[in-house]
């Protein structure tokens, strides 16, 4: 959960998101656009 959203991704999903953004492989533009993609709002 994430200020009343909570992600919609499988764990290694989510894992793999991590790894990239530290290792320079995604940007942060992208990481927003996998975000607006993935969050759910919590009801």
């Amino acid at each position: 959960m994430l200020n009343g959203y909570e992600i919609v991704a499988s764990v290694d999903e989510q894992e793999q998101l991590m790894l990239d953004l530290a290792a320079g492989e995604k940007t942060r533009e992208q990481l927003a656009e996998w975000l607006e993609h993935h969050l759910k709002p919590i009801r």
